[in-house]
């Protein structure tokens, strides 16, 4: 093995160890914070080398331990959109995959306890990484959801698991979901969230219980 090969293979390892350390260790922020940066910047060299497979390895890591010790509040709509136009810069760079599902309760009374408990079954079904906001719109209960480096057919089984899951909660019903994804970059924010938008509201109209792909 070559000094280069072996010098990368024993950063990777020390990577790995630090990062299980501070996934174990959330309480310390100042620890997730220092290996998180040391990730990022460790992601933007390995483009430069045209390492892109490492690249997107170690901006995966930095994208989950930039969420610990996150709280577990929902988003507001207009933080999910300034985090999603910044994942989509590097969705682009590492040609990843990106989907944005926009959900609701069929019928449901506006209040918070249906969107809460919708909010609590998306934490129980996704991974710490993928990001859970306020719709912003409508009755007041949906939710949006951000499936990161993920594909369409991928995303649709996370959307089918939550909308099968649903009806074993507290208050039951049905979903209708709305689901787009990145088509590359020609897309953009406002189109990904209009296809996500347009295919929920499509889902409602057919009388819910369903899970639309947006066209537009």
């Amino acid at each position: 093995m070559n000094p280069v090969s072996a010098g990368r293979e024993a950063l990777e390892l020390a990577i790995a160890q630090a990062q299980a350390q501070a996934e174990t260790q959330a309480t310390d922020p100042a620890l997730a914070a220092d290996l998180s940066a040391t990730l990022e910047r460790l992601s933007d060299l390995c483009a430069q080398a045209g390492d892109f497979e490492a690249a997107l390895r170690h901006h995966r890591r930095f994208h989950q331990l930039s969420l610990l010790g996150r709280s577990t509040e929902l988003l507001e709509r207009e933080h999910l959109l300034e985090r999603l136009s910044e994942l989509l810069t590097h969705t682009e760079k590492f040609g990843a995959g990106l989907c944005l599902v926009a959900l609701e309760a069929d019928g449901a009374t506006p209040g918070v306890t249906q969107q809460v408990q919708l909010a609590e079954l998306l934490l129980r079904q996704c991974r710490p990484e993928d990001l859970i906001a306020r719709q912003g719109r409508g009755s007041g209960n949906g939710l949006l959801l951000v499936l990161i480096d993920v594909d369409l057919a991928s995303a649709r089984k996370v959307c089918e698991r939550v909308r099968s899951a649903w009806p074993k909660q507290r208050s039951g019903g049905s979903l209708s979901m709305g689901l787009s994804a990145w088509r590359g970059p020609a897309d953009d924010v406002a189109r990904l969230l209009e296809r996500a938008e347009s295919a929920l509201a499509a889902a409602r109209r057919g009388g819910g219980n369903s899970l639309r792909s947006g066209a537009a």
